[in-house]
């Protein structure tokens, strides 16, 4: 199967759970006098949708360099993709939930949860082409997959520190949260752009 289709669904997929993001913050209808107090009120949800907008984008940019990789799709990989854009999609929940509890634990767990199960997709549909090599580009190879592992498991590892701080700390699992985006930001391309890895 071509992967053109998969790239076209995908990409339309990401754009809409964006979009959904910001269907969260409403200004309600307030006495102008109330204007500043009600703005304050919403910066949870305004500093979690752009957290999560962040990270949306960088799962499309991985999304979109890791085709880089194929040179065709199967049944299997299809859904496995499906998967991933189901976890994606799955995102503003917990993002809304940030907003309304955001020195709670449990929707910073919560949050992390999605995150570690959206990098584990992520990672079993590298390992797939890893397996399947007639669905990779002939440059595919260990040196991409050793590239990539050990990015998923610090990644996963921080989250995970992240959920066990969301009680005693919150605001720690927020920092770890927001440092892990500049870390991907900076970090990816190194390992991430095109399928040039030797």
């Amino acid at each position: 199967m071509e992967k053109s289709r998969l790239e076209a669904f995908s990409d339309g997929v990401f754009a809409i759970v964006i979009t959904l993001l910001i269907l969260d913050i409403r200004f309600p209808e307030v006495d102008y006098r109330q204007f500043r107090v009600t703005l304050i009120s919403l910066l949870p949800r305004i500093l979690a949708y752009v957290m999560s907008f962040i990270i949306i984008g960088v799962y499309w940019v991985t999304h979109h360099n890791s085709m880089h990789a194929m040179r065709k799709t199967d049944r299997n990989f299809l859904w496995l993709n499906i998967l991933l854009l189901l976890c994606v999609s799955f995102i503003p929940f917990p993002t809304s939930l940030l907003g309304r509890y955001p020195f709670q634990a449990g929707p910073i767990v919560f949050y992390g949860i999605t995150l570690i199960v959206c990098n584990a997709v992520g990672y079993l549909m590298i390992l797939y082409v890893w397996y399947h090599p007639h669905l990779a580009v002939a440059e595919f190879s260990n040196a991409y997959i050793r590239g990539h592992t050990p990015v998923y498991i610090l990644v996963n590892v921080l989250y995970l520190c992240a959920i066990l701080a969301a009680h005693p700390f919150p605001l720690l699992s927020y920092l770890i949260y927001i440092l892990v985006v500049i870390f991907l930001i900076a970090f990816l391309p190194k390992v991430d752009d095109g399928i040039n890895i030797r």
